[in-house]
């Protein structure tokens, strides 16, 4: 699947994990919605920080973005993430 930049989608279920390249607590897509789940989607860290390793959110609205090296990541609108479940 190739993602543009530019690009939206819309009510995206993910989950918080520990990055082990980073070491931080990042969040991606869950699996069977049309994204890659090696992603990282840029959202509040104080909410993906607060709940543990595994935790299920929502976000309303994600928009595809390149940084200058050319890796493609999502960022939430607003940066808003809602636990679910």
């Amino acid at each position: 699947m190739e993602l543009i930049a530019g690009n939206y989608y819309e009510n995206i279920k993910c989950e918080n994990f520990n990055d082990k390249e980073t070491g931080r607590i990042r969040v991606r897509p869950l699996s069977g919605q049309n994204l890659p789940t090696n992603l990282v989607i840029e959202c509040s860290k104080s909410e993906r920080e607060l709940h543990p390793i595994g935790t299920k959110f929502i976000t309303k609205n994600v928009k595809v973005c390149q940084k200058p090296d050319g890796r493609i990541y999502l960022r939430a609108k607003d940066q808003f993430i809602k636990k679910i479940g």
